[in-house]
């Protein structure tokens, strides 16, 4: 797994600079030739699902490649949590979903938004490069492009004599158009306003000061802490007086699932994240936890 990047357990920004990243790397092939053919260069795979990430792991042990890394997180985050700004020095999206629906075009990878994280970390002069079959998909990249006022562009209809991924045989075999989308960093984006989160250093459990709490009412219920920050909490399993719980947090659209511990200590119980849980500490999982006491403190009084 030396490939792999566990996110919630690294140092970040990462230490790597002027590298490659491919969003959506699929079965992997693409990564594994580029590596392959640039054992002096690094390149990092980001992908949504197990699936293709277990797939690309298994090529990288079986071709004893050490210069390929992914991690199993949406782009969006992955961009900003893991990459230092100025250090990628290609972003690659090849034949990404066009989400025709409109009421699914924020997932599109080319919102300004993600355009404007890619672009915060690519080095000057570096380049987004993107492979669509859906011409519509191409003129909202190009109009979301525009608005950052940092980018030249270029599209062009490549010649693929040989084509490398199960896409491109399916579109070429129906005879349909593919199209080259290359974004070059001239400048610092223009300003906009994107989602973030807050990871900070460690987590602290919380007092709730009452003798007995009423577990109950928190259970199957869903919190608005704050603009943007939901918690749920779920079923709970008890062992005397100490409590789990099943919870989700969403916070700015970063979605977590963990374990909430409730636990007697003398007087008082103390609220925390289990240690089983594998989570990013932010702040706003410190903001649930803080949360969540004062619910169960009120029901006690």
């Amino acid at each position: 797994m030396q490939n792999y990047i566990d996110y919630r357990n690294v140092i970040k920004p990462l230490s790597f600079n002027n590298f490659t990243v491919e969003i959506g790397f699929g079965s992997g092939d693409f990564l594994v030739k580029m590596a392959k053919e640039n054992s002096n260069e690094i390149f990092f795979g980001i992908e949504k699902s197990w699936i293709p990430v277990n797939k690309l792991l298994k090529k990288c042990n079986r071709d004893n490649l050490n210069n390929i890394f992914c991690v199993k997180l949406d782009a969006y985050w992955a961009f900003q949590l893991l990459f230092d700004d100025a250090s990628v020095k290609k972003v690659l999206i090849n034949y990404p979903d066009p989400w025709f629906k409109k009421s699914h075009i924020s997932r599109r990878l080319t919102t300004r938004e993600k355009l404007y994280i890619y672009a915060k970390k690519l080095v000057q002069t570096g380049e987004i490069r993107i492979r669509s079959d859906d011409y519509l998909f191409v003129e909202f990249t190009l109009k979301e492009s525009k608005l950052l006022q940092c980018f030249s562009c270029i599209v062009s209809n490549p010649a693929i004599n040989e084509p490398v991924t199960k896409y491109e045989k399916k579109w070429l075999s129906m005879n349909k158009d593919i199209y080259d989308i290359i974004l070059k960093k001239e400048k610092e984006p223009f300003p906009i306003k994107i989602k973030e989160i807050k990871e900070i250093l460690e987590l602290f459990p919380v007092k709730v000061l009452t003798k007995q709490i009423n577990i109950s009412s928190i259970l199957y219920q869903e919190f608005k802490i704050e603009d943007n920050l939901y918690l749920k909490c779920f079923s709970a399993c008890k062992n005397e007086q100490n409590y789990t719980i099943e919870a989700v947090l969403l916070d700015n659209d970063f979605l977590q699932s963990f374990i909430i511990t409730v636990k007697k200590k003398n007087d008082y119980f103390i609220i925390d994240v289990s240690q089983f849980s594998e989570i990013l500490k932010t702040e706003g999982v410190q903001k649930a936890l803080h949360y969540l006491a004062q619910i169960l403190f009120k029901e006690t009084i």
